[in-house]
């Protein structure tokens, strides 16, 4: 709302600005010539014969150049240097305003870093509610003066305060727990210390492509271990690092 209402008056103030340089040239053209004007006019009317006389006194004036024009009173407020001044001046003391009570964009970054370690760059933006290039930006900065770190699983970028952990696979769980379905397969092979495929699919109501498609990734992050057994159907365990962190972290 605030930055409509600047908007706005930043426009009003161009087209103020804009209509006076306007009339500056359109009313200010070179003139010469001779001014006419009635210094008194007496109506005389005779009823006898029904003449009528007007008499007039007509003074001249030279003017050496420019052509006067009378504005109504309020258009020459609306159009005078100091009402545009006042609201040029406005306009600065509103957008100051506006920036000292609104956080700033990367306070708002950190802030949501911070709240929800792991968090990945989308999720971010869907949070914050700001255009991706600004975004990128302040996150890129955070991360140059160290406010901020980073750890990639996949195509996905993943941010976490500075003091959250220095080891790559604490980060790496954490980011991938932050999915609902992978922190669903994690927590039922905790309770259930191994589970199959099928398993998962019929406790979660997934289909068996989706389940196998999220144990896959988990298989090669190393955060699940295949157990060797007889038969077609091989239950899934988690690493022991993975087991250690899940504990430690209590991320499911």
């Amino acid at each position: 709302m605030k930055l409509k209402i600047k908007k706005l008056l930043m426009l009003l103030v161009l087209s103020l600005v804009t209509s006076g340089v306007i009339s500056f040239f359109f009313f200010n053209t070179v003139n010469t010539g001779s001014a006419l004007g009635f210094q008194n006019m007496d109506l005389v009317t005779v009823s006898a014969n029904n003449q009528v006389t007007l008499n007039v006194t007509i003074l001249s004036a030279p003017i050496s150049g420019g052509t006067t024009v009378l504005f109504p009173s309020l258009y020459t407020k609306i159009f005078s240097p100091t009402t545009i001044f006042t609201l040029m001046i406005g306009t600065v003391v509103m957008d100051r305003r506006s920036e000292e009570k609104a956080p700033k964009l990367r306070e708002v970054v950190q802030s949501e870093i911070d709240e929800h370690p792991g968090i990945h760059l989308r999720e971010l933006q869907r949070n914050i509610g700001c255009a991706m290039g600004a975004l990128q930006y302040h996150v890129k900065h955070l991360e140059s003066s160290g406010d901020v770190i980073s750890c990639k699983v996949g195509n996905a970028k993943h941010f976490f305060p500075s003091d959250y952990s220095s080891d790559e696979q604490v980060l790496k769980l954490s980011a991938l727990s932050r999915n609902p379905t992978i922190r669903t397969i994690l927590s039922e092979i905790v309770d259930q210390g191994r589970v199959t495929q099928a398993e998962l699919s019929r406790t979660m109501s997934l289909d068996k492509s989706l389940v196998s498609y999220y144990t896959n990734n988990l298989l090669k992050a190393d955060v699940l271990s295949v157990v060797r057994v007889f038969g077609r159907e091989r239950p899934l365990i988690l690493s022991e690092w993975a087991h250690s962190i899940i504990q430690r972290m209590a991320l499911v």
